[in-house]
C-alpha cells in the first residue's frame, strides 16, 4: 500500500518547496479525508495534485473540534511508521483519578474514539482508559494518549518498556521526554517530537516524518 500523505510530503521534499509551504505540509496530517491509495498505479501527479488542492481549500474552512482536531494531527502520524499498524489497534488513554481534569479529558478523548475516528489505513482503533494506578492495563496496547495530569514518570516508563506510541496535547510531557508526540491544533497545527522517547521505545519513523515535527 501506498501513502498520499507521504508520497505528498516527498514531493515538496524534493522540489524544495518544504521551505516555502511548511505550515501546508504540517497541515497536510490534520484532515481524515486524505487516507491511502490502496494500489501504486493510483500514486499518479494528477492525485496527488488533487489532495493538495482540496487541503488548500479546507484551510479556510472552520477547524473541527479542538479535541478531534489533535486526535486527527497524531493519528496522521501513523503511516510515517517504520512499523505500520494494521488492522486493528487499541490506544490506552491515561490519566491521573486523582485529577479530576485529568479524568475528564480522558472521558472525553475516549468518547471521541470511541464514536469512530478516521485513521489513515483503515485501521480500527479502540479505546481503553488506563489509570494512573493501574499502568499494568498498558500490555497489549500499541498505542496511548496521555492526558494533562497522566504524564508522570511511571506512565512514561511503562510506555517505553512496551513500545507503546504515545501522544498528548501536553508538550511539556514531550519535552521531559515522558512521551514521544505532542500535537497542537490552535492557531497552527504543530507537531513535537521526542526522539530520545521515541529511541527508548524502539519506535522508528520514515524520513517524511523528519519534515512535519518539531524536535524537542
Amino acid at each position: 500500500m501506498i501513502y498520499v500523505e507521504e508520497a505528498v510530503i516527498l514531493l515538496f521534499y524534493r522540489r524544495n518547496l518544504t521551505d516555502r509551504f511548511p505550515r501546508l505540509i504540517r497541515l497536510f496530517l490534520a484532515f481524515p479525508f486524505i487516507t491511502s491509495l490502496e494500489s501504486a498505479h493510483m500514486l499518479t501527479p494528477k492525485t496527488i495534485c488533487a489532495a493538495v488542492v482540496l487541503l488548500a481549500l479546507l484551510l479556510a474552512t472552520p477547524a473541527m473540534a479542538t479535541d478531534q482536531l489533535d486526535l486527527s494531527v497524531g493519528l496522521k502520524t501513523l503511516p510515517l511508521l517504520n512499523d505500520k499498524l494494521s488492522g486493528s489497534a487499541v490506544m490506552a488513554v491515561i490519566y491521573d483519578p486523582a485529577n479530576a481534569e485529568s479524568k475528564s479529558e480522558a472521558d472525553d478523548v475516549k468518547t471521541l474514539i470511541d464514536a469512530g475516528l478516521e485513521v489513515p489505513g483503515g485501521v480500527k482503533i479502540t479505546s481503553l482508559l488506563v489509570s494512573t494506578s493501574d499502568l499494568a492495563k498498558l500490555s497489549g496496547t500499541k498505542l496511548a494518549f496521555v492526558t494533562k495530569g497522566g504524564c508522570t514518570a511511571a506512565a512514561g516508563a511503562a510506555a517505553t518498556s512496551s513500545g507503546i506510541l504515545t501522544m498528548s496535547t501536553d508538550i511539556d510531557c514531550v519535552r521531559a521526554g515522558k512521551c514521544i508526540l505532542g500535537v497542537v491544533s490552535k492557531p497552527s497545527v504543530e507537531i513535537y517530537y521526542s526522539k530520545a522517547a521515541s529511541d527508548a521505545a524502539k519506535i522508528g519513523f520514515s524520513q517524511a516524518f523528519s519534515m512535519l515535527v518539531k524536535q524537542v
